[in-house]
């Protein structure tokens, strides 16, 4: 016996599209808050990003939404950008909100490796 199956009409489908950019990033400092990150490209004030950072050898997560993006004097395509930390998932263990809570502040130089910003929407390039 054959099945069948009730056709969709394109009209009745939402559909949902992210376009991500992954990019190395330097972390330059953090708080329970949000972070500070120097990039060579700038971002959309508003998008929403995720960014993982290696402390000491441990990888940390969490999701941010950029509240600044300014150009820094005299460095060419440089951005300094302003990160908020957004409370999508609990506190755990690779969170780097949770991390934050044990060591208030993480500045330039104390965080070894890189940070990589997996944003979605669309940067703004200049």
């Amino acid at each position: 016996m054959r099945r069948s199956h009730p056709s969709i009409d394109d009209s009745e489908v939402d559909e949902l599209g992210v376009l991500t950019r992954e990019r190395t990033v330097r972390l330059l400092n953090c708080s329970v808050s949000g972070c500070l990150l120097e990039t060579n490209w700038r971002l959309q004030v508003g998008a929403i990003a995720s960014i993982r950072v290696s402390i000491n050898g441990r990888e940390l997560t969490d999701d941010v939404q950029v509240v600044r993006c300014q150009s820094i004097a005299g460095a060419g395509e440089r951005f300094h950008v302003g990160a908020q930390f957004l409370w999508t998932q609990p506190l755990h263990d690779r969170s780097l909100r949770g991390a934050m809570r044990g060591a208030p502040r993480v500045a330039a130089g104390s965080a070894s490796g890189t940070a990589e910003l997996q944003s979605s929407g669309t940067p703004e390039l200049r």
